[in-house]
């Protein structure tokens, strides 16, 4: 069995079907950006996203945390792991991203997997032993990142009783398009699981409370502007003139804690498909957007990639956008970088056309 197939059939025993769904969306983004489908320089605007988790406790929602977990393997006799040396040009960047997310009240902890010789030992994580992995934090404090040992910041989160979920069988068509992703970026699936599922709930026993993922965050190369990403594969709902797209209340909920203390604004991408399930084209919404478009009537939706059930915001088909290297110019990213003016834009707008329909005299 070659390394995709090992790597594809631990990920199926991990992953709901939706949750492979929705990350093969991410990988596809993630390709097209490296293609240059998106203009030359939009790999130096898309980073890497992190996941979101809480302790789980009365007051979770004052010790969230943003794990960044490194997509590849470290040998363990590098015993001082150098994060400038291990990011590269990516360093300043992130730590752009780190200073966005601690200015939500955000935790920031970048994490290394290491191996005594750099290789996930891929026979015992099927059989669900993950002992042979090894973790190195760094924390960011006071404006820079200092190791620590990831069993004695997990000493002061609260509980022993966290569980590793199992998988269920995927879709024919997402199996084979995660089995044609190239070894790089199934290892960085791999280790975001293995981190999550195999540390913090399989070794630690953690008890996790609202767990969400950022998917990837868009900066401007000025770095003034950063955008929390949400990526998934969608077809439009209804018909006729009354076609729509529903996304996750809680994803909303999530974007805006992580925007309102930043005046930044997010990015709700959608891969659009046919009712066939061919492929349309990106289309995208900004979060003062679905602020300001969405029904105020939830619908219940189906169940999470951690098996809990959703409520879905509808929001009108024909107001989201073509996503094309346009939309990342510096100009456009300037234009909707900050959520209260965009929004405050958008209800003059909405005003001057209410006025306009209903000849309200002000």
């Amino acid at each position: 069995m070659n390394m995709k197939t090992e790597i594809v059939e631990i990920l199926e025993s991990l992953w709901p079907k939706n949750k492979a769904k929705g990350l093969l969306a991410q990988n596809i983004f993630s390709q097209e950006i490296k293609a240059n489908s998106f203009g030359e320089d939009a790999k130096e605007k898309i980073l890497p996203g992190c996941w979101l988790i809480a302790p789980k406790n009365d007051d979770f929602y004052k010790f969230r945390f943003c794990f960044f977990i490194h997509p590849k393997v470290v040998k363990t006799y590098e015993t001082t792991i150098d994060i400038k040396k291990h990011l590269g040009e990516k360093y300043r960047p992130f730590h752009a991203i780190a200073e966005f997310m601690n200015n939500a009240g955000i935790g920031i902890v970048y994490v290394f997997a290491h191996t005594e010789n750099g290789d996930l030992p891929f026979e015992k994580i099927k059989e669900r032993n993950f002992e042979g992995i090894n973790w190195h934090f760094f924390s960011f404090e006071g404006g820079n990142f200092v190791t620590r040992s990831p069993v004695e910041f997990f000493e002061r989160w609260e509980g022993n009783r966290g569980q590793a979920r199992y998988g269920s069988a995927w879709d024919k068509n997402v199996k084979e398009k995660i089995q044609n992703l190239n070894d790089e970026t199934l290892i960085g699936l791999l280790l975001n699981e293995m981190f999550f599922l195999g540390f913090v709930k399989k070794i630690l026993h953690k008890p996790i409370k609202d767990p969400y993922d950022v998917d990837s965050f868009l900066m401007s190369l000025s770095q003034k502007h950063i955008f929390p990403m949400e990526i998934k594969e969608k077809s439009p709902g209804g018909n006729g003139n009354e076609l729509f797209f529903g996304i996750d209340a809680g994803r909303v909920m999530m974007l805006l804690r992580l925007c309102l203390p930043n005046d930044a604004n997010a990015i709700y991408l959608i891969r659009e498909l046919d009712k066939s399930g061919k492929f349309k084209g990106w289309k995208y919404i900004t979060l003062s957007d679905i602020i300001m478009i969405a029904s105020w009537n939830l619908q219940k939706g189906g169940q999470g990639m951690h098996k809990q059930d959703t409520q879905t915001i509808i929001l009108p088909y024909n107001y989201f956008k073509v996503f094309s290297k346009e939309e990342l110019s510096e100009d456009s990213l300037r234009n909707i970088g900050c959520l209260p003016k965009d929004i405050k834009m958008l209800a003059k707008r909405f005003g001057s056309e209410l006025s306009s329909k209903f000849h309200i005299l002000k």
